[in-house]
């Protein structure tokens, strides 16, 4: 009997023994997050190529996952549906808030399935073949929000499509790290994109002043450049054509095809060295217009086939430019070979692009540079050569009115010289003027940014990230305003917890601004229409601002915050707090705009009321209560 027994225990664990590996081999496949997290650029996932379209069907297959520790997952041209697996592991206690970066913004569609704690699932829609209303965060990159809670596990899936070569290279941020990041990235970008944005005003400006046509081509050549670089960072998409998803599937072999094509003009007008064959013009002429065809060639083909003939067409085209450049008979071998590096950058650029869209290369596109120093490069010199060219002329021309004047000998030394000096001032005018334009618009930029984040600072409360006092005054300013012009009811509600001191007390101080923060949650719960904001007033006490509301509405919406508090519990290390809430009301149509603060007097006289008559209960204030 004995024996018998010992075999089934050795069975029953055997039996149990895979599944205890199974289980551990999904938790070693989790990325555990420390208590401090801030970013992790190469995170592992797990990932598998299957038909399934919908998170239903992929669970259902039971697919073979297969491991994926660290970078880009770089797959090629894949036509069925690629699915991702994140598991991340909360080991603390708190929750942490995350965002889920997939540093690739020309993914075509993704479909982010979070598995929630209560088992549901949470589906959010990213790529640029969608609207970026349907994002769930409206920015230029991809990102999935994310909160972990403590002590727990989260899950999420990531089903890819894309048109052509599959670059998915994914990194985890903490939210502050992200915008800290960015914040830097936008300003650095800011700077260089405004550099190329005055090199095309200088050049609208010189074509408007002086009607010269290459300014005019110069002009489109940077304009296009400068869209290609907004549409691959991802600014396009966001402040452009935000609802034109057809710019943003086909604009990358739009703009890379016209960033070469308007090359062609500037060859034609003799600016840059050309080889000197007599067919050479010929040549650069149905190039454009074959070029011309090419693009809307492009709009009427499959996206992946559109971008691979854009992109094959441009580099041979510049490698026709380099061609013809080599073999140009100039004066100045310098000017050759300046000419030849720009062409080189721009066909670094352009392979550099197409490797990614090939698969040959991987990774996050935005954190090399290579692209935006190339364009940046392209961008400078032909400003320069165009400038230069306008100088050369200007000169020539100044060279043959002197020489006519000599000739003629019409005018005298005195007016000549007058004339000099006018031509020189107002060059050095116009140089001035340019730079100062510039650094204005530099700086003028830089403040912006600056002014905005100062803004957000003034009218955000740090902890609870509700409105502060400092913007509640301007705003009850405003609502008295409107109260005595549309004479109509305002109402204010002024909230306390109560025994606040002992909570602070008794769990630390710690606890009390979790207390705070769950308190501020449930009073924005209750707010439905735009117009009601609440605001920290001060310590644990804050003010709701209902415009046009009566006198009951206002009691209502107290009453159920009071109820709503009443049932709240903050778990704060194993702690259980619960705490309840005064809140005093008062209403009236505002009859003395100069005196605003008459609302918030007798809102806080009621909550006096209500934390004498014993706290946890809404009072209003009646004029009979005055003595």
């Amino acid at each position: 009997m004995r024996m018998m027994l010992l075999l089934l225990v050795i069975l029953t664990s055997w039996s149990a023994f895979p599944a205890k590996t199974e289980a551990q081999s999904s938790v070693s496949n989790a990325f555990s997050l420390p208590t401090q997290f801030r970013h992790e650029a190469a995170l592992p996932f797990s990932y598998t190529v299957t038909k399934s379209n919908n998170i239903n069907d992929l669970l259902a297959s039971d697919p073979n996952w297969q491991q994926h520790d660290a970078g880009a997952l770089n797959l090629g041209e894949v036509d069925d549906h690629v699915w991702l697996k994140v598991i991340l592991k909360n080991d603390s206690l708190v929750e942490i808030p995350l965002l889920l970066s997939i540093n690739n913004n020309l993914l075509d569609s993704i479909t982010a399935y979070i598995m929630q704690a209560n088992h549901s699932i949470l589906t959010l829609d990213l790529g640029d073949s969608r609207p970026l209303v349907q994002r769930p965060i409206k920015h230029e990159a991809q990102l999935v929000p994310l909160e972990i809670p403590g002590k727990n596990q989260t899950i999420v899936y990531l089903n890819v499509r894309h048109h052509g070569a599959l670059n998915i290279p994914l990194s985890l941020w903490h939210p502050v790290e992200y915008l800290k990041y960015k914040s830097k990235f936008n300003l650095i970008y800011g700077i260089l994109a405004g550099f190329i944005l005055a090199m095309i005003a200088t050049n609208f400006m010189m074509y408007s002043f002086t009607r010269r046509k290459y300014f005019l081509h110069g002009t489109l050549l940077l304009t296009s450049v400068w869209l290609l670089l907004v549409h691959l960072y991802g600014f396009g998409y966001r402040y452009l054509y935000a609802d034109w998803q057809w710019m943003q599937q086909y604009g990358q072999s739009i703009l890379v095809l016209l960033s070469t094509l308007l090359l062609i003009p500037i060859q034609r007008s003799a600016i840059l060295p050309v080889s000197p064959q007599g067919n050479t013009d010929s040549i650069l002429k149905y190039l454009l217009l074959i070029g011309s065809l090419v693009t809307i060639t492009c709009t009427l083909l499959p996206i992946s086939l559109a971008m691979k003939l854009a992109y094959v067409f441009a580099i041979s085209l510049v490698l026709y430019f380099c061609t013809i450049t080599i073999f140009a008979k100039t004066t100045k071998l310098s000017h050759k070979l300046v000419v030849t590096s720009v062409y080189t950058a721009l066909l670094i650029s352009l392979c550099y692009q197409f490797g990614f869209e090939l698969g040959l290369l991987s990774g996050a596109l935005l954190e090399r540079p290579v692209t935006y120093l190339c364009s940046l490069f392209l961008c400078t010199y032909v400003s320069y050569i165009l400038a230069k060219q306008y100088i050369a002329e200007r000169e020539a021309h100044i060279k043959q009115q002197e020489h006519k004047l000599a000739k003629t000998r019409a005018e005298d030394a005195l007016l000549k010289e007058k004339l000099i000096i006018q031509e020189q001032a107002r060059e050095d005018l116009e140089s001035s003027i340019d730079e100062r334009t510039f650094e204005l618009q530099v700086t003028l930029r830089e403040l912006e940014e600056k002014n905005r984040e100062l803004e957000k600072l003034n009218m955000e409360d740090p902890l609870t990230k509700v409105k502060n006092r400092r913007y509640f005054d301007k705003r009850l300013m405003m609502e008295v305003r409107r109260s005595r012009r549309e004479q109509t009811t305002l109402s204010v509600i002024m909230l306390d917890i109560d025994h606040f001191k002992r909570v602070n007390d008794v769990y630390g101080h710690l606890a009390g601004d979790h207390t705070i923060c769950a308190f501020a949650q449930s009073i924005q719960q209750h707010l439905k229409r735009p117009h009601d904001e609440v605001f920290r007033y001060g310590g644990e006490e804050f003010v709701i601002l209902l415009p046009n509301t009566s006198q009951q509405g206002a009691q209502e919406i107290a009453e159920q915050i009071r109820l709503s508090t009443e049932q709240c519990v903050v778990n704060i290390a194993d702690q259980a707090i619960r705490f309840t809430t005064s809140a005093g009301v008062y209403s009236a149509i505002a009859t003395d705009t100069q005196n605003p603060t008459i609302f918030t007097d007798l809102a806080d006289k009621a909550l006096y009321e209500a934390k004498q008559q014993g706290r946890n209960r809404v009072c209003i204030y009646q004029h009979k209560q005055e003595t």
